[in-house]
């Protein structure tokens, strides 16, 4: 078998540089090899193969980075490779990921999403606070979000409450404290930098951008301190690694999977209990159900059998994802919501927000939202990243507010709580013109609706 594989791995190289003038792609390419071959098996069957580097991407998967000395990467002779050696389940190239872009606080008025104001548009959080404000669930559970994204300002007066917190680390000393495989991880992980900073330059819009989305999903809220979330005391765990490769992206997500999985075996005494992860950003006009994509369903699966929901924005292009493609809002992992731009008028967003009757679920507010950045400021800005995190938010609300029948579920099935979680909400939208025929429920976020029947269940 070793023997076989060093052949195909042969193969590839040679076939490879006969292409290498005509093409123009990644010298790195990502393969999932076959469950039950171990490390260094893989380490050993790749060297002196024209090999520069391999990184183990996701363990749970046998997902790995490998990355050739010369541009080498075919797409079409990935796709023959994975299928004619009996060791891998797939190899895709390492694609390109970019960003997309009534409590007592006192901007709250200018939030009007959320703030009960508007007489359209609005979600309906502040008749779902009546009911609970997120936090933990029913069992006391500490209730995290994954904000996946370009970084995050942890000490932010209005977020700083409301940063997920590794006790068992000890910051900056550059030693694995809890030995779960990741340095210094207080609230989070740099998949990036490989290591536990998530700040960046008060310049940098990567930064900026993350801590916005972090705003939405839970700014804290009653504090007298400028905005709010949709949860007013959720964890957020930040995690960097949004735009970039895809291999990245994948040991963003690896993290979260890790640390799902502690939190889990430990009971609870190690590890985050990671319910939902919000990522808005993506690669436009792409075909997640191609060979040159098959990593990012795999991922969205691996994090549902842990009951993790994954909240991921569509492309800000008028474009018909059902036709046109986008990953990973075209994706159709159980475990994923997909989600589209609407305006204060509940039109959908008419500069460019992506649609798809199979492939969005649903509306939310993405226009114009007002929430934290860098610096302990706030300010507006527009897209489906914005999105996005109010129905991350929810999900994270809905937990906190979920029966006991329901949170006991969920603990002894996941997976399938994650998905009861998911036909709640989507079948608690409220119906609108503008997403008839274009989006999956046809209809916008609604909170109360969804709070109200989850503690109900």
């Amino acid at each position: 078998m070793a023997k076989y594989l060093r052949m195909c791995i042969l193969v590839l190289v040679l076939s490879l540089a006969a292409q290498a003038a005509a093409q123009s792609d990644s010298r790195k390419i990502i393969v999932r090899f076959q469950d039950g071959l171990m490390p260094p098996d893989i380490q050993a069957l790749l060297q002196n193969q024209g090999v520069e580097k391999v990184e183990v991407l996701v363990p749970s998967l046998n997902l790995y980075s490998v990355t050739f000395k010369k541009s080498l990467v075919s797409s079409s002779f990935l796709k023959a490779f994975a299928k004619n050696s009996g060791l891998i389940r797939y190899a895709q190239p390492d694609h390109v990921v970019k960003l997309r872009h009534s409590p007592n606080d006192p901007e709250l008025s200018s939030q009007w999403s959320m703030n009960g104001l508007h007489p359209r548009g609005d979600i309906g959080t502040v008749h779902a606070w009546e009911i609970g404000t997120g936090g933990k669930d029913a069992r006391g559970n500490e209730i995290v979000v994954a904000v996946v994204d370009g970084g995050l300002d942890v000490n932010h007066k209005d977020l700083k409450n409301n940063i997920w917190v590794n006790s068992a680390e000890i910051p900056e000393n550059g030693v694995d404290d809890d030995k779960n495989g990741y340095v210094d991880d207080v609230n989070g992980w740099n998949a990036v930098e490989e290591n536990g900073t998530l700040a960046g330059k008060p310049s940098d819009m990567d930064f900026l951008h993350g801590t916005h989305v972090a705003g939405i999903v839970g700014a804290q809220g009653n504090n007298k301190l400028q905005v709010t979330g949709v949860n007013w005391n959720t964890k957020i765990m930040g995690v960097v690694g949004s735009s970039g490769e895809t291999s990245i992206v994948a040991k963003a997500y690896g993290y979260v999977i890790a640390q799902k999985k502690l939190w889990i075996e430990s009971k609870g005494k190690k590890g985050a209990n990671v319910v939902v992860t919000n990522s808005s950003f993506g690669v436009d006009k792409a075909d997640c159900n191609s060979g040159d994509f098959s990593l990012w369903n795999d991922l969205y699966n691996e994090m549902g059998k842990l009951g993790i929901i994954s909240v991921v924005a569509t492309s800000n292009a008028e474009v018909d994802v059902d036709v046109e493609g986008d990953v990973p809002s075209g994706c159709h992992s159980p475990y994923i919501i997909s989600v589209t731009n609407t305006d204060s008028e509940d039109e959908k967003y008419k500069d460019g927000a992506g649609f798809g009757a199979k492939s969005i679920h649903l509306g939310a507010p993405g226009t114009e939202i007002l929430s934290t950045v860098p610096g302990n400021k706030t300010k507006k800005l527009t897209g489906t990243s914005m999105a996005t995190p109010h129905v991350t938010g929810t999900v994270a609300l809905l937990h906190s507010l979920a029966s006991k029948k329901f949170v006991e579920r969920y603990h002894s099935e996941p997976a399938e709580g994650a998905k009861i979680l998911k036909e709640i909400l989507l079948n608690s939208v409220d119906p609108i013109a503008s997403m008839k025929g274009i989006t999956v429920t046809e209809g916008r976020l609604n909170v109360f609706k969804a709070a109200d029947t989850i503690s109900k269940y």
